[in-house]
């Protein structure tokens, strides 16, 4: 049996309605018509009682709409199946990710990722921004989630700016003098001590931050570096230093930390999704197609 006229039954059947149910299906009433019809002759029972005024299932007909579901969900289900092994999508995939994804956002993209695609292997790893690019750009990974602010400087790399986007600002601990700020100018900040991620894992951000401060007329006075946030946090907390960040998600929110937009602080912290254009792993392309469906890319 066709399964394109069991489709055609089944929405005849849920609308009652023939005209409806053509509309749905963008062919016209009467070929509609004709293919129940044609149904119907194949299978040699009527499915439907109907007149100028109305139309009902028999109770055969109410017989194969119960059947007809679950065999439209199979054929759906195995020609799905049948299409990713087809493409490599039974595979694996290599996420880089910086901090805070982890957190919230990355576990939830993932598991409406792997419900699609269930056999798919995922591995990821947690990088500093220098080295989650050059991993990029050495084909060690198939997508990055990182910043936009290095990646036109890559060789064969695409990108898309993502919703992950927060405003940069200064983190202080709550006991501090500027806590009570409702915003701050870099100037005021030249006999602050600062920690920050080291060079090696953020290039741009600290040179960029250098560069501004630099503007300002002062050199910041950075005591302390940390490649992981968590550390960075807590020397924050623990009065070591304040620094610049993006501001944080509920997943790092601190009783004891206070962010206070810098009004003369502009910069390109954009949060982006990158891959190498080079890269032909199919489950990149699905990996893509999950994003734009969830509406992470902008």
């Amino acid at each position: 049996m066709d399964t394109r006229l069991l489709r055609y039954f089944v929405s005849v059947a849920e609308h009652l309605n023939f005209s409806a149910a053509a509309k749905q299906l963008h062919i016209t009433q009467p070929s509609l018509g004709r293919q129940i019809a044609q149904l119907e002759q194949e299978i040699g029972v009527q499915l439907f009682n109907r007149n100028t005024r109305s139309v009902q299932l028999t109770a055969a007909g109410a017989a194969l709409l119960h059947e007809a579901h679950e065999i439209l969900h199979k054929t759906e289900v195995a020609l799905t199946k049948t299409r990713q092994i087809s493409i490599g999508a039974i595979g694996s995939l290599q996420i880089g990710f910086m901090s805070p994804l982890e957190k919230h956002d990355l576990p939830i993209i993932i598991k409406k990722f792997r419900n699609k695609h269930p056999n798919s292997n995922i591995n990821f790893s947690k990088l500093g921004l220098g080295p989650l690019n050059e991993a990029l750009e050495a084909s060690k990974l198939d997508i990055a989630f990182t910043m936009a602010q290095d990646l036109d400087r890559l060789s064969h790399v695409s990108w898309r700016l993502s919703r992950f986007c927060r405003p940069p600002g200064l983190l202080v601990p709550k006991e501090h003098p500027l806590a009570s700020k409702t915003s701050v100018q870099l100037a005021g900040l030249q006999n602050e001590c600062f920690v920050m991620f080291p060079r090696s894992e953020f290039p741009m951000s600290y040179d960029h931050l250098c560069h501004m401060c630099a503007l300002a007329g002062f050199s910041p006075n950075i005591v302390a570096h940390s490649p992981f946030l968590e550390t960075l946090l807590l020397m924050v907390e623990t009065g070591i230093g304040i620094t610049i960040h993006p501001q944080l998600d509920d997943s790092y929110a601190s009783n004891n930390l206070c962010f206070i937009p810098i009004v003369d602080f502009t910069g390109n912290y954009d949060s982006a999704v990158a891959w190498k254009t080079t890269n032909s792993n199919p489950l990149l392309t699905l990996f893509l197609e999950t994003l734009q469906e969830e509406n992470i890319l902008i």
